[in-house]
C-alpha cells in the first residue's frame, strides 16, 4: 500500500469520528439526513394527490424511459446538432457547443460582459462545469435566488448538501438566529415567518434589478428546442423572464429525442422526489411580439435574449471510448438515489465531493479531478449493495461504476489497509473465515 493510501485513510477514518461526534456539523447533517432518506424511501404514495403512487408512476414509464435515455446515448451526436440547428433556426437563442468545461467558462464570461451580479436559480450543472468557480475567482455577486440556496449562502456552510434541497437541515430555530445576526431582524422561527422575510425584502428586487441570469435546464428538447425548467417557489420564473439575457448552461446529456420524453422526464423528476412543481416553464426562445403590422420584434416584456451553453467535456469521450463511467450518460439528474444509498444516509455529507452527495457526486470528481479525489471523497465507504440501481428510474448502476473505480484505486495502492489485509489473506489461505 502506497504512502497516500494510508493518508487518504486516516483522513476518510478523521472525517468518520467528525460525523459521530454530537454538535459537529457533519454529524448535525448525517442525523437530518438519516431521518430525511427513511422518510423519502418510505414516502412511495401521493395518492392524495394523484391516482397512483410515486414509485408506481415510476415503473410505469421505467421501460420508456430507459429506452429513451439510450437511443439518445446511441445516437447522441445527430440529436444534439438537431438540437443546436433548432434553437438557433426557429428559437432565435444564440447557442455554444463547447467542447470542455473551460471553454464553457470562457463562453459564460464573454457572454455576461460587464456585469458585476448574477442572479441564479439552483443550478447544480453550472457547479459541476465550473462557472460557480469562475464567478467567485472574478468577484462576481452570486445572488441565489431559492431559498434553500439562499440559506445555504446565508450560513456561508461549505460542506455538501442535498442538491434539491440544500437547506433543509437548518432549523427553524437556526434559521431565524441567523437572520437576526447578519440582518439585525428578529422573526418567530416559523417556516411561514421565514418565507415571508425572504418575499417582502427580495421579491422586488427579482422584479427590478436582474439584467443577468442563470440556470440550469431540467430537461432539453432535441424536436424543438425547448427547454424546460421545473420549480414550485416561483423564482425561476421570474428569473427567466425579468431579464434582460438568460443564460442557460448544462451538459449535452440533458437533451432528449422528444418534446413528450422531456415532458415525461420533468414529471418524473417531481413524482420520484415527491416534490410538487407548481410551475414548469417551456422556454423556446427570447420575448417577442408581431403585433405592429405583423414584424416580429424580439424583447418584449421577458427576456431579450436566451443564451445556451451545451457542454460536452467528457462526455463523448465517455461513450466512444467505453469508459468505466459510460452508463452514467443515461442519468436524468433526479438524484433521489441518495436517498436509498446505505453510505451515504451512515455517513451523510462525509460521503460526498464539492458537486454533491453519494456515489453520484463522487464519480462526478473522480471524472473531473481523477481517482485521489474519489478515494478522498469516501469511495471506499460504499458498500457495492446497488440499492442505487434499483431506484434509479433509468437503472443507471453507480454501485457498478464505483467498483471499477475501487479496483483502479487498489491497483495503484489506494485501498485501505483492512481491506488490503483482507485480500493478502484471502490469496493466501483461500479462506476469508479463518
Amino acid at each position: 500500500m502506497s504512502d497516500k493510501g494510508k493518508e487518504f485513510y486516516e483522513k476518510i477514518k478523521s472525517k468518520i469520528d467528525t460525523v459521530q461526534k454530537e454538535g459537529t456539523l457533519e454529524n448535525k447533517f448525517g442525523m437530518f439526513w438519516k431521518f430525511a432518506s427513511n422518510i423519502k424511501f418510505r414516502q412511495h404514495d401521493l395518492r392524495y394527490l394523484y391516482e397512483d403512487s410515486s414509485r408506481e408512476f415510476v415503473e410505469k414509464y421505467r421501460d420508456q424511459l430507459i429506452a429513451m435515455k439510450e437511443e439518445f446515448v446511441q445516437n447522441m451526436d445527430y440529436y444534439v446538432e438537431k438540437c443546436i440547428k433548432v434553437m438557433r433556426e426557429a428559437n432565435n437563442m444564440t447557442v455554444y457547443l463547447a467542447k470542455t468545461n473551460e471553454e464553457a467558462q470562457d463562453i459564460f464570461m464573454k457572454e455576461i460582459g460587464e456585469a458585476k451580479v448574477i442572479y441564479k436559480s439552483k443550478s447544480n450543472e453550472a457547479k459541476d462545469i465550473g462557472i460557480i468557480d469562475v464567478l467567485k475567482n472574478n468577484n462576481i455577486e452570486i445572488k441565489e435566488t431559492d431559498l434553500g440556496d439562499v440559506l445555504v449562502q446565508l450560513f456561508d456552510y461549505k460542506l455538501p448538501s442535498f442538491g434539491i434541497g440544500p437547506g433543509a437541515h437548518f432549523t427553524r430555530e437556526e434559521i431565524v438566529a441567523k437572520i437576526k445576526e447578519v440582518h439585525g431582524v428578529e422573526l418567530e422561527p416559523k417556516a411561514s415567518a421565514i418565507v415571508k422575510y425572504y418575499r417582502e425584502t427580495y421579491r422586488k428586487e427579482l422584479l427590478n434589478d436582474v439584467k443577468v441570469s442563470l440556470t440550469s435546464a431540467n430537461v432539453i428538447s432535441a424536436e424543438d428546442g425547448t427547454i424546460i425548467l421545473g420549480e414550485n417557489e416561483g423564482n425561476i420564473s421570474l428569473l427567466t423572464r425579468a431579464t434582460e439575457k438568460h443564460i442557460v448552461v448544462c451538459g449535452i446529456t440533458k437533451i432528449v429525442p422528444t418534446i413528450l420524453d422531456a415532458v415525461l422526464v420533468a414529471k418524473l423528476q417531481t413524482r420520484i422526489n415527491n416534490v410538487s412543481f407548481s410551475y414548469i416553464s417551456l422556454i423556446a426562445g427570447p420575448s417577442n411580439t408581431s403585433d405592429v403590422q405583423g414584424e416580429r420584434v424580439l424583447g418584449m416584456y421577458g427576456a431579450k435574449e436566451v443564451v445556451v451553453i451545451l457542454v460536452d467535456d467528457w462526455r463523448t469521450n465517455a461513450l466512444k471510448k467505453d469508459k468505466i463511467y459510460k452508463d452514467f450518460l443515461k442519468c436524468v439528474g433526479c438524484r433521489t438515489c441518495n436517498y436509498a444509498c446505505t453510505a451515504s444516509r451512515a455517513f451523510g455529507n462525509i460521503f460526498a465531493s464539492k458537486y454533491g452527495l453519494g456515489a453520484e457526486g463522487i464519480i462526478r470528481d473522480y471524472i473531473h479531478n481523477g481517482i485521489e479525489a474519489a478515494v478522498k471523497d469516501g469511495l471506499f465507504l460504499c458498500t457495492g449493495c446497488e440499492n442505487c440501481r434499483h431506484w434509479c428510474p433509468v437503472s443507471v448502476n453507480l454501485g457498478e461504476i464505483m467498483k471499477s473505480i475501487k479496483k483502479e484505486a487498489t491497483k495503484i495502492g489506494l485501498c485501505p489497509p483492512p481491506l488490503m489485509e483482507y485480500q493478502q489473506k484471502i490469496l493466501k489461505d483461500k479462506n476469508p473465515f479463518t
